[in-house]
């Protein structure tokens, strides 16, 4: 065995008595502690280099009793783990990482002077033991508070072992914890460059940046470990993911690629010689669609996007791509029309006819199911038409806007979750057909593994595919490979039709040429862009579907047949109640005022899809919207209320009685 030291500051520390400038002191204390029972260790001094020759020992050690002694420890179990390692160091002295692990079961309990002393000897024995290195200068550092020995320590690593990158990063952690972001940046710098493909370092180097306030290199190393850790569970992964989340949402914050937005409006409006307007409408159902001048005898292209949803400069590029693609392809004269084939819808039903026959005998009126039917029509045909065109639109974002990238991301992520659960909630598998559902999932899969693709977010992993399903999406991510880096104009649309085909749907839409419909000039029975961005947030189309509130509705209206009050009214009235229920005053007149501003327009009891900004993710009746109205003006405003002349105050008083 042989140990080598540097006549250095670091050799002061392991033997503070000595004189590192005095050879003849060196030799003799060095000789000293190394010497083992009757053989004598031989020491040699070249310049500032000591060399020494340990006799043979018995070095071998004991694997089983140091494993049983780590298992110990690793549960806490610090008190029984210590003899084993007392007598493993009396039989094995030489072997450093009896002492190390000893040491680490003091600096866990506190002790921190006892575990330093015994260090010191794990470092005599291997000055080049990363972890009793590591451990040593943690305990000045956080403990003593005294940078300077503990750099003593930590330098010797980087002296020893420069490629050490496990070690540089956590030295490099250590000074991150502690804001110390100078010695950090050093630490992990040098971890980076040892391997840039560590997750824990790409990590560190997120965190750091974010701390100096550089959040776009906090978001790009973020990224990075995302790709890199592929475990979904680890600490690494979720730190990672919500670094992201974090930094993007400052980005975005800061109206980082505002600029870059405006310049591709102006783009579109340079390619298609159209302008561009772009409104705010609360009352579509998606976060954005795009209505192409021609579909409307426009002179002007219109996209809109529901102030719901925050990511709008993401949602806006997304609807601008749409038009890029299909004036680049009708430049071409290849641009197609997808048209839903409505006088299909009944040969639909037939295939899902055993989901409705469900539904009938569950109590579901005959008009929900046939609107349910219809948005399981509309919403798989979405799929079909989205899907494939999506990626090569996120794919142009990315690689073109990367000052959008911020904002891609976190829009992305948010329709990847919706994805998810739209095939995965237990009441939509409970409500939909199985084979709607696998080809929904298919779908999904494959837009979560382009989101993984693009940002490192394994959202594929998150999804229970049975083995066809895995494979299908496996098909279609293929035959978009092989598209993706030179697709020609309009090449989008043999992807759609081909996807479309392989899940069986393709008689239930048809791609015709853009030219030759117009120049028929027939209607079609459903408006292109109808179908153009209904998929990215109701997959299943089952957000106005709600088969418990109306199975509650009926059994209330049973249990109080023949009163004179309107039962709907009472019911919806129970569930205002609920939710305004510890809201505050405020609060509560917020939804009040809401309500009454909408209300100047008229509420129709009949109507449905009536929306509110203070309330999201919430369609109402407008039975609904009357009874919240009445209860919000009776809790907030209730000296107003019988200016609203609303006949409603027996069914309030019911309503109050119910939800004791």
């Amino acid at each position: 065995m042989q140990v080598i030291y540097q006549r250095s500051e670091f050799l002061k520390k392991l033997f503070p008595a000595i004189d590192i400038h005095d050879n003849d002191q060196l030799i003799r204390v060095l000789k000293e502690f190394y010497s083992v029972g009757q053989l004598s260790a031989d020491v040699k001094i070249s310049e500032d280099t000591i060399e020494i020759n340990v006799p043979d020992a018995p070095l071998g050690g004991d694997p089983a009793a140091f494993q049983k002694a780590n298992k110990l420890c690793e549960h806490g179990r610090f008190s029984e783990a210590r003899p084993i390692l007392e007598e493993l160091i009396s039989k094995y002295p030489p072997v450093s990482e009896y002492h190390r692990t000893l040491a680490q079961s003091y600096e866990e309990e506190g002790n921190h002077e006892k575990a330093i002393d015994i260090l010191i000897d794990a470092l005599k024995w291997d000055p080049k033991n990363h972890w009793a290195l590591i451990l040593m200068g943690n305990i000045y550092f956080r403990y003593y508070n005294d940078l300077n020995v503990a750099m003593t320590y930590f330098d010797q690593v980087v002296e020893s072992d420069p490629k050490n990158y496990i070690a540089l990063n956590n030295i490099g952690g250590t000074f991150l914890q502690a804001g110390k972001l100078t010695l950090a940046e050093r630490y992990l710098g040098k971890a980076y460059k040892a391997n840039p493909k560590f997750p824990n370092i790409t990590l560190g180097m997120g965190l750091l940046n974010f701390q100096k306030g550089d959040f776009r290199s906090a978001f790009d190393f973020s990224i990075q470990a995302l790709r890199f850790e592929q475990k979904l569970e680890s600490q690494v992964y979720k730190t990672a993911l919500k670094l992201a989340l974090d930094s993007s949402d400052t980005l975005i914050e800061k109206q980082t690629g505002k600029e870059s937005l405006i310049d591709f409006i102006q783009e579109i409006e340079k390619l298609t010689g159209k302008e561009v307007v772009i409104e705010q409408d609360s009352t579509i159902s998606t976060a954005a669609k795009v209505e192409f001048a021609e579909n409307h005898h426009r002179d002007f292209h219109k996209i809109l996007h529901n102030p719901k949803y925050p990511q709008t400069d993401h949602l806006i590029a997304h609807e601008l791509v749409h038009l890029k693609l299909a004036e680049e392809a009708r430049k071409k004269k290849c641009n197609k029309l997808f048209i839903g084939k409505d006088s299909k819808i009944e040969t639909f039903r037939k295939g899902i006819q055993s989901t409705l026959k469900k539904l009938e005998k569950r109590g579901v009126s005959p008009e929900n199911i046939d609107k349910y039917a219809k948005s399981l029509f509309d919403g798989i045909l979405s799929q079909v038409y989205n899907t494939a065109i999506d990626l090569f639109i996120e794919d142009f974002l990315y690689n073109q806007y990367p000052e959008l990238r911020y904002i891609q991301f976190r829009s992305l992520y948010q329709m990847n979750q919706e994805g998810h659960k739209a095939v995965n909630d237990p009441k939509i598998i409970e409500l939909s057909p199985p084979d709607i559902l696998t080809k929904s999932r298919i779908f999904n899969v494959v837009s979560a593994r382009h989101f993984e693709d693009l940002f490192g977010v394994k959202m594929e992993k998150q999804y229970a595919l049975r083995p066809f399903e895995k494979d299908q999406a496996d098909l279609f991510w293929d035959e978009f490979k092989e598209y993706r880096s030179d697709r020609k104009e309009g090449e989008e649309y043999e992807l759609v039709q081909h996807w479309g085909e392989d899940l069986e749907l393709g008689s239930f839409f048809e791609l015709v040429d853009e030219i030759e419909y117009r120049s028929q000039n027939q209607p079609s029975s459903k408006s292109p862009e109808d179908v153009l961005t209904q998929i990215e947030q109701d997959p299943m189309q089952l957000n106005s579907f709600d088969l418990e509130e109306e199975e509650s509705l009926k059994k209330f209206q049973e249990e109080h047949a023949g009163k004179d009050i309107n039962m709907a009214v009472a019911m919806y009235m129970v569930g205002a109640l609920e939710h305004f229920r510890g809201m505050s005053n405020d609060k509560v007149k917020e939804i009040a005022y809401e309500i009454a501003m909408l209300g100047q327009t008229g509420i129709s009891p009949e109507k449905k899809g009536y929306k509110l900004n203070k309330i999201p993710n919430t369609t109402f009746t407008g039975y609904k919207l009357l009874a919240y109205y009445y209860v919000s003006w009776a809790i907030a405003i209730p000296e107003m209320l019988r200016e609203l002349q609303m006949p409603f105050d027996k069914e309030y008083q019911l309503a109050l009685t119910l939800s004791k």
